[in-house]
């Protein structure tokens, strides 16, 4: 069971209505980027959703954009082009959406990670403090 419950409307309203084929395959993609968020998520020892209403949003927000860039690009076209007669037009897709797979970035990740806080360097001097 998912530490969050994420619903098609979820994505909606972060993005757009969804259209009759993305919503019969919605739900699937939903379980499935939740499994793979709570699989890395007790890799790190998270196993209970924290009670903090911030961090259950932002878990839901990590579901949506992966669930989300698959559906923007569910055969993981790297570019697309239009040509009519001597006109062409062509589309670059950012890396993150060309792949056309549920993934869960590193930075994604981090967000959900409680007290996880940038290292300080050997050369840090902290001010403030006497």
């Amino acid at each position: 069971m998912a530490l969050v419950a994420v619903t098609a409307a979820d994505i909606a309203n972060r993005w757009r209505e969804l259209t009759p084929e993305e919503s019969a395959i919605i739900d699937t993609l939903i379980e499935d980027a939740q499994d793979i968020l709570d699989e890395a998520l007790e890799l790190r020892g998270i196993l209970v959703a924290p009670d903090s209403e911030r961090w259950q949003r932002a878990y839901v927000r990590v579901v949506a954009s992966m669930v989300k860039r698959v559906l923007q690009n569910p055969e993981g076209y790297l570019s697309t082009a239009f040509t009519i007669d001597d006109y062409r037009q062509e589309y670059r897709r950012d890396s993150a959406v060309s792949a056309g797979v549920l993934y869960l970035s590193d930075l994604e990740l981090s967000g959900l990670i409680p007290g996880a806080r940038r290292s300080r360097g050997a050369f840090t001097i902290v001010l403030g403090r006497s």
